[in-house]
């Protein structure tokens, strides 16, 4: 059991901390027959009170810290440290989507929750909803090339020959530590190693051959080469002069090149031997920190976690070429402004030195010095792919749907060590994303910046002096749908206006809920968006507010101060790059409505803006429950109003360890 003790739970929080407090003095046990869940280093490494101690953590319960701020309906560990997904993927023979996860189920040797030694966890699932996640870890380090850690990898429904019936994962092994970009590279440090499973996931082996790659391809400066992303490419056949119904893969591995610039390396993969991979050539040459804009990002030095993947628009005619990718060493400053006229909110980002970012590019061929024909892909636009807490996104096409989806890592840096120890979990994956390519027609222009200036964005002229619009659309994914049965609905009938007092108000009334909202924005608005309230007073600095500034094109969450509950909680506000676009119709022109989806999960924020805008971020309230959430706008003279809102309260899933 990887020296932890796990067992299911189900719990229904009561309202406030009082009420959980008390509850918890008549419920030691849970009434629904399941059994509690116990820390996994065991209740001697948890402190229930400091001496002197004021702050309200402190003086909860032991038993209470494990579920005070753990979500009910995101994936998770069942306890530790918890980072990267890892080999998502469906296997057609038992019905079964697999998800995989880098865990470190151990506290380090100073009693804490942290990144160290990971190995691979294991959840399965029939609808991507509900889960059931191994209490055991899958794919462990111990041979010489992964005795340090079995880093992120993906997933291949056959045998190593295409036999179906059977399971692939790949993965990073490494040897030794530390790793970074900033060191001198030692080869065979990382390498490319293969498990497989001939009984539907239920048990995992290591090949004898591993590793079947040791390291990079020779004569390459390297900074980093790790997770391996498998999938098939028609649009890589068609540059190579392949039969697109070969079935042929390709392979990335991420990484960079010393003083060159981040990249991806790729290969060829034999669809009838998974051991058999032939180098092409390094993806992209974008140089370093790549960043023309506040609306692009910064592509970094490094990568980590590089996806591809080709994307059709709406009619199914036009189609470009994705790659997405973890940027480490990245600038996460943006610049104040892309144009004088209209200062910007800056969208500075104070996390770690990474971000989560998307390229759009075109594939083609270029002559190596070797004098050989390599495919390579040409930057044409980019954004980031989550302006919040979110990273380490990893994708499959779902074949069921055929629908392109996303998980990624939602991190637990905003949280003191000492809390993250507490509660004995540290990460979640976020909510599975759609990824599309998004094309609006018939449009004149944004909010205030010119299109060209926008460079998250593919603007193709018309006529009429209209563009067509392309970029990455990331919607929550349709299966989400199904977290709302058996919930309370609340619904806003007609079409109120909206004032800075937000007299428009919904009765929301858990820490777990999806909300949808559709708001109308006046020329002439400086903010608008909701508030979310965790407390009964409705207190400015207890709540949680989402909103656009149009006029600067951002989009802003302002986070309630935790000082009460720990000084030592990060509450900065986070901030992405947003506008409206404007659309030429008959009799003149319209606004598109500013489109709010927020999923709000105990103590994490998914925010989707119009479906190409996403906010992942962490809100750790004093209740276990919401106080009602308020529509407002500050409008000069025209009126804002809202269209349409709608929330699903009291979302939750069946998550269980066995």
């Amino acid at each position: 059991m990887d020296n932890i003790a796990v067992r299911t739970l189900s719990f229904q929080a009561p309202g406030s901390l009082a009420e959980t407090l008390a509850a918890h003095e008549t419920r030691k046990t849970p009434t629904d027959g399941t059994s509690p869940v116990s820390d996994a280093q065991g209740d001697e490494n948890v402190t229930t009170e400091r001496p002197g101690s004021r702050t309200v953590y402190d003086i909860s319960l032991p038993s209470l810290h494990f579920l005070r701020w753990r979500p009910l309906y995101h994936l998770q560990a069942p306890s530790g440290w918890m980072n990267d997904p890892c080999g998502p993927g469906y296997d057609a023979s038992t019905g079964l989507y697999h998800m995989f996860f880098q865990w470190n189920p151990r506290r380090n040797s100073s009693g804490s929750v942290v990144w160290g030694t990971v190995r691979w966890g294991h959840a399965t699932s029939k609808d991507m909803l509900n889960w059931t996640v191994s209490g055991t870890s899958t794919i462990k380090p111990g041979s010489w090339f992964d005795k340090e850690g079995c880093f992120t990898g993906c997933f291949v429904p056959t045998g190593l020959r295409g036999e179906p019936g059977q399971l692939t994962v790949f993965y990073t092994g490494v040897s030794r530590l530390p790793l970074h970009y900033t060191i001198p590279y030692v080869r065979q440090t990382e390498t490319l190693a293969v498990a497989t499973s001939a009984d539907g996931g239920q048990s995992w082996t290591k090949i004898p051959g591993n590793p079947i790659l040791p390291e990079p391809p020779e004569g390459l400066a390297i900074t980093g080469w790790r997770d391996p992303f498998v999938a098939r490419w028609r649009s890589m056949d068609a540059i190579l002069g392949r039969d697109k119904d070969s079935g042929a893969l390709y392979g990335l591995i991420s990484g960079g090149l010393r003083d060159h610039g981040p990249t991806a390396f790729l290969y060829a993969i034999d669809p009838t031997n998974l051991k058999q991979w032939t180098y092409l050539n390094a993806i992209v040459d974008i140089g370093m920190n790549h960043n023309i804009s506040r609306w692009s990002g910064d592509l970094g030095i490094n990568w980590e976690c590089a996806c591809f993947m080709t994307l059709r628009d709406d009619k199914k005619e036009t189609s470009r070429e994705f790659v997405v990718v973890g940027g480490e060493g990245s600038d996460t400053s943006h610049p104040e402004s892309t144009f004088a006229a209209y200062p910007q909110e800056s969208t500075t980002f104070p996390r770690w030195e990474r971000s989560l970012q998307w390229m759009c590019g075109t594939l083609g061929t270029r002559t190596n010095a070797a004098g050989q024909s390599v495919p390579k892909m040409e930057y044409s636009f980019g954004g980031r792919f989550d302006h919040g807490m979110m990273y380490a996104v990893n994708i499959f096409r779902d074949p069921l749907t055929s629908n392109q989806l996303a998980w990624g890592w939602i991190t637990e840096e905003d949280l003191p060590q000492k809390l993250v120890d507490r509660q004995n979990w540290s990460g979640m994956l976020g909510l599975p994303r759609e990824l599309s390519l998004t094309t609006l027609r018939g449009v004149t222009g944004a909010f205030k910046s010119k299109l060209k200036e926008i460079t998250s964005i593919e603007a193709t002229p018309d006529v009429q002096n209209t563009f067509t619009v392309r970029t990455l659309g990331i919607s929550p994914a349709s299966c989400l749908q199904g977290l709302r049965k058996d919930t309370r609905q609340v619904v806003i009938q007609g079409s109120p206006d909206l004032t800075p007092r937000g007299e428009c108000f919904m009765d929301v009334q858990t820490c777990r809920f999806e909300l949808t909202a559709l708001m109308e924005v006046s020329s002439k608005c400086s903010r608008i968006g909701v508030s979310i309230f965790h407390t009964e007073d409705h207190e400015m600095a207890s709540r949680t507010m989402v909103y656009l500034m149009p006029v600067i094109e951002t989009l802003k969450v302002e986070r309630p101060h935790s000082s009460e509950i720990d000084p030592g909680i990060l509450t900065f506000p986070e901030t992405a790059p947003f506008t409206l676009f404007s659309f030429q119709e008959q009799g003149g022109q319209s606004r598109e409505l500013f489109e709010l989806r927020l999923f709000f999960d105990e103590s994490v924020l998914e925010i989707f803006a119009n479906s190409r805008c996403t906010i992942a971020t962490r809100v750790y309230p004093a209740s276990k429950r919401c106080w009602g959430i308020r529509f407002w706008a500050e409008d000069e003279s025209e009126q804002s109003r809202l269209v349409h809102a709608q929330a699903w309260d009291g979302i939750r899933a069946d998550i269980h360890v066995e």
